[in-house]
């Protein structure tokens, strides 16, 4: 009897083609708004893909989609071009919906789920503010990928938009978008976790492990960033690592634990390999009126900043940035977020500001507080959840380490917040001149250099912030906390331009160990360089069907 066998390349054709047959493809009818809503409601588990066509529509309303369980991949996809920056303004939706709400909302499934949105241009028109964004994807999707989309967040009649927001515990990677804004205080994207480990604003995000360099962040990357005041917001816990842009004068930011009445700051952000351009109209005589003040506002958690490359405009403009980095602690002062006393807030940390301090931070200096709850440098603490009282809650803020709940009652306690430090290193910048400036500014007395945050020295003895180069150079002693780039190690960058690199750190008297290898560049969800656009392998092509 003979015994046929089938190959492993007919198998892979045969399991493609099953799934492609059970793949369920919807296509709206337009790009209005009741179309797209009515594609939307038509979505099932076994949905793969949503088409929204070519052409160009203004919406005064706004369309919603809750991913259905055990549906475990789905793509909204406009007519743009997946292969090109922006995506070529195919499909273009203009929002002239009078409400501050969400105009496209998306609610995912589980962490495996995958959700795609690309190829869509989301353009300004009459509607209102968009502060908690145009597009907003919540749920628990760790695999998310927004790309090739365009937003055009020039052409509101107002300021203050947002065009994307994250929110509850999503990951994943905002790749190869284009972001028009305007000088207002617009901002592309805004990153939150506020639901992170099924808590609510950001605490479960504070309470685990920071996971530098891990899929545990939310990766922008590969996107060109025109004008307006901030290009990104990390927030409510976020996890953000911000890599490979261009930005074209913006700014980046965090916010911190105090801007909202309970909500937490940015968890973790990495800052690399970005290169920022001023503005030529930044000169001498305009009176440095159109420079930007500095390129990343820091105020929250630990953070990594390195390589990223800030040109010199022209001459009379320097880079057309007066600092790189400005530090703030802001629960340190009151000039930008007014802070309620405990039991009903978190109150100001140290006596600095009105003579009396928050048993929230540590108090290791009663004028400081310092450590601050969730300053910039300090990372994982004990689980806190709850509101205030006078933002709804019952409990005013319960420490549930320790139990200390007694509604109504509890004026906090420090969470034991581990010292993780900022990290900086290889950065290249040209302060505007005349404008005393440089690499960092801190706004903070309370925070030390070689304490909580370290910068490069290009005389790297091991005694003192970050070094640099091969990992044969790295000095054999070392003090407790300082950093070394090894630039031959690594193989993360899979780009094919760039170096390499990873960071290790002094974890005691004379003890090196690795402390940070990024995340694989490009981002495992971004297939742009490939015809195959799913998150899972991509369908073997040319097969041939042999028998033995």
């Amino acid at each position: 009897m003979t015994v046929k066998r089938i190959s492993f390349v007919l198998l892979a054709l045969l399991i493609s083609t099953v799934y492609q047959a059970q793949a369920q493809t919807i296509n709206a009818a337009s790009c209005n708004s009741a179309d797209v809503q009515t594609a939307f409601n038509a979505v099932t588990s076994s949905t793969t893909t949503v088409n929204i066509p070519a052409g160009t529509c203004t919406w005064t309303s706004s369309v919603s989609l809750t991913v259905p369980s055990g549906n475990t991949s789905l793509s909204i996809l406009g007519a743009g071009n997946l292969t090109s920056l922006g995506g070529g303004d195919a499909t273009v939706i203009i929002d002239n919906y009078a409400s501050n709400s969400v105009l496209i909302s998306v609610t995912t499934g589980s962490a495996s789920s995958f959700l795609r949105f690309a190829g869509i241009t989301l353009q300004g028109g009459t509607g209102l503010n968009k502060q908690n964004g145009v597009l907003a994807i919540y749920g628990n999707s760790q695999q998310t990928r927004v790309d090739h989309n365009h937003f055009n967040l020039s052409t509101y009649a107002t300021s203050d938009n947002i065009g994307f927001r994250t929110g509850g515990w999503v990951y994943g990677v905002f790749d190869h978008n284009l972001c028009d804004d305007n000088m207002g205080v617009s901002e592309c994207i805004n990153v939150w976790t506020d639901g992170y480990g099924g808590y609510s604003n950001g605490d479960g995000a504070w309470a685990d492990s920071t996971g530098f360099g891990t899929n545990r962040f939310m990766y922008v990357e590969a996107n060109t960033f025109n004008q307006g005041t901030y290009t990104d917001d990390c927030d409510m816990g976020g996890r953000e690592v911000f890599r490979f842009n261009t930005v074209n004068q913006a700014q980046q930011q965090t916010h911190p634990t105090g801007s909202s009445p309970g909500g937490r700051g940015c968890r973790a952000k990495e800052v690399y390999l970005n290169t920022v351009n001023g503005s030529s109209a930044c000169n001498s005589s305009s009176g440095f009126g159109n420079c930007m003040y500095n390129f990343y506002w820091y105020s929250s958690g630990p953070s990594l900043i390195f390589e990223n490359s800030i040109p010199v405009v022209n001459s009379s403009a320097g880079s057309g940035y007066q600092w790189l980095i400005t530090i703030h602690s802001m629960r340190s002062d009151d000039n930008t977020y007014h802070q309620t006393a405990p039991p009903g807030g978190w109150g100001y940390c140290g006596t600095q500001v009105n003579g009396t301090g928050s048993a929230w931070d540590q108090n290791t200096n009663t004028t400081t507080g310092y450590p601050c709850l969730d300053q910039p440098g300090r990372g994982q603490g004990d689980l806190l959840q709850g509101d205030f009282v006078n933002d709804g809650g019952s409990n005013n803020k319960c420490d549930v380490t320790t139990g200390q709940c007694a509604a109504g009652n509890y004026n906090g306690s420090w969470p034991n917040e581990a010292l993780e430090p900022m990290y900086e290193w290889l950065d290249s910048i040209n302060p505007v001149p005349n404008n005393p400036g440089g690499v960092i500014s801190v706004a903070d007395s309370g925070l030390t250099q070689n304490q909580d945050y370290y910068l490069y020295t290009s005389n790297f003895t091991g005694a003192s912030g970050v070094g640099s180069g091969t990992l044969a150079s790295r000095p054999s002693t070392c003090t407790a906390g300082v950093a070394y780039w090894a630039t031959d190690q690594g193989n993360w960058n899979q780009s094919g331009s760039g170096g390499q690199g990873e960071l290790f750190k002094c974890t005691a008297t004379n003890t090196w160990t690795l402390y940070y290898t990024p995340y694989t560049y490009p981002h495992p969800l971004d297939t742009s360089t490939s015809a195959c656009t799913g998150p899972g392998p991509c369908p073997a092509s040319g097969l041939q069907a042999v028998f033995n």
